[in-house]
């Protein structure tokens, strides 16, 4: 009976031994996938102490176990000889998990992109010409002609011919002229002549009749002139006539300035979206993984 126990305790401490140091290297590499990066090495850290898994120190501790069994029924008599325990293989120290490297990398999205059909929305109001025009006061004024014309004194005067002749007065000394006929005068001065009276004398015993030397008679000396008279003296003129001076002009109005506009309105617009076909669009971004 203590032979199979001894047995027993020997098999199960080589399991052990076996499956210990496996199951613990095992944990750590798990540890190490699952956390990633630094991660995995802090699980590889406490799973580990100087080296040595927590496998490991079970497996000890086993074999010691089995040890002080196999003592304990070997000191309680026998003529059976334990063979002794083969002295277990180190287990060899596991290769540390090399950190993983964690690299950048490109993936592509392949991303569908519904279709949407066309809409009409309510857009904003504008304004837009009618096509016909109309005018408005600008509330500025001008003036301008109106085609007619007017006359108006300019407040001076002038004179004119009126194409009639009349005579006047010169104002200048009278004249003399000769009216066509003729009378006599004194001069002032004396003159003798004979009178025409005779005598008789005796010539030779003859009568005769001779002018009588004796006869004379002083006289005023008299000429005879042609009557003249003293006159005005008259000139023929123009008459003249004098009138206000007058102007002919455009006449002209005020009149208020008008403008030719556009006649404007406002209205509706509306916006049509056009429809969208259904497709595909690929999207690149990046991200990072564990290098194998």
């Amino acid at each position: 009976m203590n032979r199979l126990t001894k047995k027993i305790l020997a098999i199960s401490s080589g399991i052990a031994l076996t499956i210990f140091p496996q199951l613990s290297l095992a944990e750590t590499e798990e540890a190490a996938s699952n956390a990633g990066g630094s991660a995995a090495g802090d699980a590889a850290a406490k799973s580990a102490i100087g080296g040595v898994s927590a496998g490991t120190i079970a497996a000890v501790v086993a074999i010691a176990a089995a040890a002080a069994a196999i003592s304990d029924s070997g000191s309680g008599g026998g003529a059976i000889t334990p063979t002794p325990t083969p002295t277990p293989t180190p287990t060899p120290t596991p290769t540390p998990t090399p950190t993983p490297v964690t690299e950048v990398y490109v993936t592509t999205v392949v991303v569908d992109v519904p279709g949407v059909a066309a809409t009409t929305t309510e857009g904003p109001t504008a304004t837009r010409v009618t096509g016909a025009t109309s005018t408005r006061a600008t509330g500025a004024t001008a003036t301008r002609t109106t085609g007619a014309t007017a006359t108006r004194t300019t407040g001076g005067t002038a004179t004119r011919a009126t194409g009639a002749t009349a005579t006047r007065t010169t104002g200048a000394p009278t004249s003399t002229r000769l009216t066509g006929a003729t009378a006599t005068r004194v001069t002032g001065a004396t003159a003798t002549r004979t009178t025409g009276a005779t005598a008789t004398a005796s010539v030779n015993g003859t009568i005769v009749v001779v002018d009588d030397p004796n006869t004379y008679e002083t006289y005023n000396v008299e000429e005879v002139y042609s009557v003249e008279e003293v006159y005005d003296v008259y000139e023929d003129y123009a008459v003249e006539e004098t009138y206000d001076v007058v102007e002919t002009f455009d006449v002209v109005e005020e009149y208020e300035v008008e403008e030719t506009y556009d006649v404007t309105e406002e209205y509706k617009t509306t916006v049509t979206v056009p429809a969208v076909a259904a497709s595909t669009a690929t999207a690149t971004a990046t991200a990072t993984r564990v290098q194998q």
